[in-house]
């Protein structure tokens, strides 16, 4: 099997599509093209998104998943004119594609949430023979009133957590970090399938959330129209629509859909055939290009996306973007998008990239339940190595690395590995070191926290998960039987705080005698920057002054609140010009 990164052209737009091949083409294996649901939810999922189509390739089918236009990794913003037509357009040109490399007789798409109004349209124009629609109402309105509700639990539960309310209403509908603004939520809630017909060759899956969600209306709407249809319960919705390092990809639904294909192979009346528009190895954005970057290592192929300037003079820097946690390489809420190109316009080059298990890189992404994993060394080595392939490449030598979450430990960690980097960008970075005891210890400082009844709200509505207190019980424990054999009265000077302080001012210190800066940004709320600033790092500017703190309004750590993506972006062009400015300082006055 392999997996191949390329653009297709929907109208004057490049979108980004991954082809999984399997090892053998049989034109009999119907071919499948995964279409995304919108937003946070495309986030949740997007690695249990690559496993199905990972499935479906060893099963012997061609697989196709697609970053719809203005989404992920493709050209354009969400709320661009004329959006919802470019993804439809997106769906029946995806299908045409898949249809015409693979050679299959039968082509399925698969859409969940809103790619299931995308998977229908797609059949209902002859593009595909039959679609899956997880979790997709037959009506857009009702989908947005869901939507509506999602971002309303969202910032009620900011407010929980002591954020501010945005100090600006949103334009439209705001939920998981994007805002839908009217033009496209007009689009989506004309939507209703149940006025839409479809070909009598049209097979159609429906599957529910969990069991639940069911729409017998619907059903018997299509049955009447001689619609071959099934429904299933769509197991396994709950558990990967879920922060990213805890989503499990639904195996039960791999599999129960594979059925379903081959049942539907019997019958080899195909779609309306069309030439392949061809595939493209780059996309131009007009003053910047993006490709595919493959990087093979021992644990397989790390995965990501070059941006270089087209027509800017190109400066002497490279940023590299990492994940932030198991969030794709395009970043918390698309940021990583907006800001390579933002600065690839103004001619610095940049690379976002996924690392081992996350996103489209190779390795067991399951393996981040245990957060400890995402602090193992190979991480690290990884994106040495990454910066390595890009030397190789002619691009600018000198690098600067951002993550926010782990993402910003890897920064922090790689630019003291490797003498090419010059600064570390850390957002929100809960640690710098990894200390088994230092997440339960911070439970222990929240235990206060107790007594307030919206604490045991959020532990019944499961926001704290389980394994969080389970580890905190179990430290308990051993703090305090250690505290008991210790006896010495210098409990504070052997904490693990304490422990971390010295391990930061330790690498503080490397990073000014190496002539390296680490910028910190941080919005309230993070324990790391509490800690940090308690032990009074942050204070000591004449010791360290190639450190930086920037604090952010605002109090969510993946910055969901859309207003507090202008301040990010402000703090880190601030410390991408900064860099510039001490490069240009070097350039006119050489040691």
């Amino acid at each position: 099997m392999s997996e191949r990164g390329t653009y297709l052209d929907v109208g004057d737009e490049a979108v980004f599509v991954a082809h999984h091949t399997p090892e053998v083409t049989d034109p009999l294996r119907t071919a499948v093209v995964l279409l995304p649901p919108l937003g946070w939810e495309e986030t949740a999922t997007h690695r249990a998104w690559r496993e199905w189509a990972i499935d479906l390739a060893r099963r012997g089918h061609h697989a196709l998943r697609i970053d719809l236009p203005g989404t992920t990794d493709s050209a354009g913003e969400l709320n661009d004119p004329g959006r919802w037509g470019s993804w439809l357009e997106a769906a029946c040109v995806a299908a045409s594609w898949l249809r015409s490399e693979s050679g299959a007789w039968r082509l399925a798409v698969l859409g969940l949430g809103s790619g299931g109004y995308l998977a229908f349209e797609a059949v209902a124009a002859r593009a595909a023979d039959e679609a899956v629609l997880w979790a997709t109402p037959s009506r857009g309105k009702v989908f947005l009133r869901e939507l509506n509700a999602f971002g309303a639990l969202e910032m009620q539960r900011v407010a929980e957590s002591g954020g501010p309310p945005s100090p600006e209403p949103a334009s439209g509908i705001e939920a998981g970090g994007y805002i839908i603004e009217e033009e496209l939520a007009s689009a989506i809630r004309a939507v209703d399938l149940e006025a839409r017909p479809l070909p009598a060759s049209a097979r159609i899956l429906l599957a529910g959330r969990d069991g639940a969600g069911r729409n017998a209306r619907f059903e018997e709407v299509l049955r009447h129209r001689a619609v071959d249809v099934e429904t299933t319960d769509g197991r396994g919705y709950a558990a990967m629509v879920v922060q990213p390092d805890l989503s499990a990809p639904p195996r039960e639904l791999f599999a129960i859909v594979a059925d379903w294909l081959e049942r539907g192979a019997a019958s080899t009346v195909g779609g309306d055939r069309q030439v392949r528009r061809p595939g493209a190895s780059a996309a131009s954005l007009g003053d910047a290009v993006e490709q595919p970057f493959v990087l093979e290592r021992p644990s397989g192929n790390l995965r990501g996306v070059l941006v270089e300037p087209v027509g800017a003079e190109v400066q002497p820097l490279t940023l590299v973007f990492l994940n932030a946690g198991a969030i794709p390489r395009t970043g918390p809420n698309r940021l990583w998008v907006s800001w390579s190109r933002d600065w690839a316009r103004r001619g610095i080059p940049s690379l976002r990239l996924d690392n081992e298990g996350i996103g489209d890189a190779d390795g067991d992404g399951e393996r981040y339940r245990d957060v400890a994993r995402f602090h193992d060394p190979q991480l690290v080595s990884h994106v040495s190595a990454a910066l390595d392939a890009l030397v190789e490449r002619g691009f600018p030598p000198r690098f600067v690395t951002i993550g926010l979450c782990s993402g910003g430990c890897w920064a922090f960690q790689t630019a003291l590995a490797h003498n090419r980097v010059a600064a570390a960008v850390m957002l929100n970075t809960r640690v710098l070191y990894w200390h088994e005891h230092l997440e339960p210890a911070r439970d222990l400082r929240r235990t206060r926290l107790l007594v307030r009844p919206i604490t045991w709200k959020r532990l019944l509505r499961g926001d704290v998960p389980v394994r969080r207190w389970r580890g905190f019980a179990g430290w308990m424990a051993l703090s305090a039987a250690a505290r008991l054999r210790r006896g010495d009265g210098r409990v504070e000077e052997r904490s693990v705080f304490g422990w971390q302080a010295r391990q930061a001012a330790t690498g503080f210190t490397s990073l000014r005698e190496a002539g390296k800066r680490a910028h910190f940004v941080f919005c309230g709320g993070e324990p790391l920057d509490n800690e940090l600033t308690e032990a009074g790092l942050f204070a000591q500017r004449d010791r360290w002054p190639n450190v930086t703190r920037r604090e952010i309004p605002g109090r969510e750590h993946t910055l969901k609140p859309v207003w507090m993506h202008r301040y990010a972006g402000q703090a880190f062009d601030e410390v991408v010009q900064s860099e510039l400015e001490r490069i240009a300082d070097e350039i006119a006055s050489p040691a």
